[in-house]
């Protein structure tokens, strides 16, 4: 009997630890236009943001609620974009940025990046109707950047 509660307690454990594991990985995104944003919902939790990888596109507003979960206060800060706005524990902001070039913009919290508490957004030159568009399974075309993705 304690052999079946001991593999019991085991594979709950696995489960809990895989449902935690690889929401910051995950790629939100979709096409904005000019004349409608990108909205996008981003969550700070101690010590992470959740999706770490945010996509958009060129002349195309992203549109970013963020959300902290966590128990004490966070920056969300993208140098490129002249962002830095500060959220208490429990509290939420939105802030919009326009992209006007292809690139990897990183965003992170001041007070905790040194604890991994990072992530980027890419965006493409893609247009309206989708050409020229990076597929996504593109790679990175740097991926050794030390931000872990």
């Amino acid at each position: 009997m304690r052999h079946f509660q001991f593999a019991v307690a085991i594979v709950s454990i696995t489960l809990a630890a895989l449902a935690c594991g690889g929401d910051d990985e995950a790629v939100v995104g979709g096409n904005g236009t000019a004349s409608s944003p990108q909205l996008v919902e981003l969550t700070a939790k101690d010590f992470s943001f959740v999706p770490a990888k945010l996509r958009g596109t060129v002349s195309a507003p992203i549109e970013i609620t963020l959300k902290n979960t966590g128990q004490v206060s966070h920056t969300f800060t993208i140098d490129e974009f002249n962002v830095d706005t500060e959220v208490a524990a429990g509290e939420k902001t939105t802030v919009t940025v326009l992209p006007s070039e292809p690139g990897e913009f990183k965003y992170y919290c001041r007070f905790h990046e040194a604890r991994g508490m990072r992530g980027a957004i890419t965006t493409t030159g893609e247009d309206e109707s989708g050409a020229g568009a990076a597929s996504p399974s593109d790679p990175p075309a740097d991926d050794t950047n030390g931000y872990g993705y």
